[in-house]
């Protein structure tokens, strides 16, 4: 603590808290952070191109056209996946 009418009182340097510093100023509860990544990737999901989405949306949209039965739009969503991550064969 620092009196504010002492002029000979320093400022002590105490270290910081370990980790990332909260992004709203508060700690997130699990179920909050959980809630706001589903929502962010449902976001991307709705009008993301799949050459540039995040490999999760990817996913879950091969996933979704597995479930449709389009086996035209299932092929090229695992070709792009394939071309991000190409196998090395030996």
């Amino acid at each position: 603590m620092r009196d504010e009418d002492d002029p000979g009182t320093l400022e002590l340097m105490l270290p910081r808290k370990r980790g990332r510093p909260p992004t709203f100023g508060y700690a997130m509860t699990d179920a909050q952070r959980a809630a706001r990544y589903r929502a962010r990737r449902a976001g991307q999901a709705g009008h993301a191109d799949v050459r540039t989405c995040s490999d999760m949306v990817l996913l879950d949209k091969i996933r979704a056209s597995i479930t449709s039965k389009d086996p035209e739009l299932t092929g090229f969503l695992v070709h792009v996946l394939w071309q991000r991550y190409p196998l090395q064969l030996k």
